[in-house]
């Protein structure tokens, strides 16, 4: 059993069902669904079974690790532990419901259920991934079938909103790339597990300063803006302000149950980014920056709460109680 490649068969399983449900093309809604139902409900049990053969506090589990491209330190490298396991179990719960919610779909059935399918694959991807070029292909992964399903079954406004989700998540991410090959240049590595370890010995802050000593930059400001290029590809997909204005047209604009997805499961890739790398391999900067930050978390709070009360008498319609 200990051989078996359960990481990979978790991640593969949404995989083959999209590819049968293209390959199969099934004209029938009711079919379409019954089968991407089906393959969800058996990551489901397999993520059950995972979780109740795993003690969450003894360090990562199923552990596969193969040599990819080592030139630019890529690895095929998973795991399962504590902190990914929460969003691997609500990413499997939320797909097979997204699916339940779907019974009104009718157009295109195939392609929908293939895509929420194939969101499912880059979720799991993202949450069991170790190594950081592993784990930011399933995190640009994930945004191909949020787009394609807000495009495609959208409601007013969906082009758009599709659109303006795409750029926004990529831009971010293009930063996120940039400080992390920064830190790559400095310690030789993207293995998540040994980054964290550099973090927190303060190994990763001896190395930055002595690999960019040449360009005159002092060593603290360099690592904060590492730091800050990571923080800003989080910053977007969790969202905060004010990099959350694609986040309502989006979500309006999406079918139901891709909203259900889009903010129970994706949103919480930025949750997770920030839990498995910006935090443990810039702690110290993290730790300098939390006035910063802090404002910019109550901001996130406040702001919409405040303009919820700002607008809402003027955008909320007119009940009967509320006539004379």
């Amino acid at each position: 059993m200990n051989d078996v490649p359960w990481i990979s068969l978790l991640t593969g399983l949404p995989v083959l069902g999209a590819v049968l449900l293209a390959v199969w093309r099934p004209v029938d809604a009711s079919r379409a669904r019954s089968v991407a139902l089906g393959i969800a409900g058996l990551v489901l049990l397999l993520v059950v079974g995972l979780a109740t053969r795993m003690d969450p506090a003894t360090g990562f589990h199923w552990v596969e690790r193969h040599r990819w491209v080592p030139s630019i330190g890529a690895e095929y490298h998973v795991g399962l532990d504590g902190l990914g396991l929460v969003p691997v179990l609500l990413s499997a719960l939320l797909v097979p419901f997204a699916m339940l919610l779907s019974r009104e779909v009718r157009d295109r059935p195939a392609a929908y259920f293939a895509w929420l399918l194939l969101a499912e694959a880059a979720l799991l991807g993202a949450f069991t991934a170790l190594n950081f070029i592993h784990w930011f292909l399933f995190w640009e992964l994930s945004l191909v079938p949020a787009f394609f399903l807000i495009q495609g079954w959208g409601g007013a406004g969906c082009r758009g909103a599709a659109l303006q989700f795409f750029v926004y998540t990529f831009v971010g991410s293009v930063a996120m790339l940039l400080g992390m090959l920064g830190v790559f240049l400095a310690v030789g590595t993207l293995d998540l597990v040994a980054l964290g370890d550099f973090g927190r010995n303060g190994a990763l802050a001896t190395a930055v300063g002595e690999r960019f000593a040449g360009l005159g930059v002092d060593p603290s400001t360099l690592r904060r803006v590492l730091a800050g290029g990571v923080f800003l590809g989080v910053a977007v997909k969790l969202p905060v302000e004010p990099l959350h204005t694609w986040l309502p047209s989006a979500y309006g604009a999406a079918p139901t149950p891709v909203t259900v997805l889009l903010t129970g499961a994706l949103s919480k890739l930025g949750v997770y980014g920030m839990l498995r790398i910006l935090l443990p391999v810039f702690p110290g900067e993290l730790r300098e920056l939390a006035p910063v930050l802090t404002a910019v978390a109550v901001l996130t709070i406040v702001a919409p709460a405040l303009a919820a009360l700002w607008l809402g008498p003027a955008c909320a319609p007119e009940r009967a109680y509320m006539r004379p």
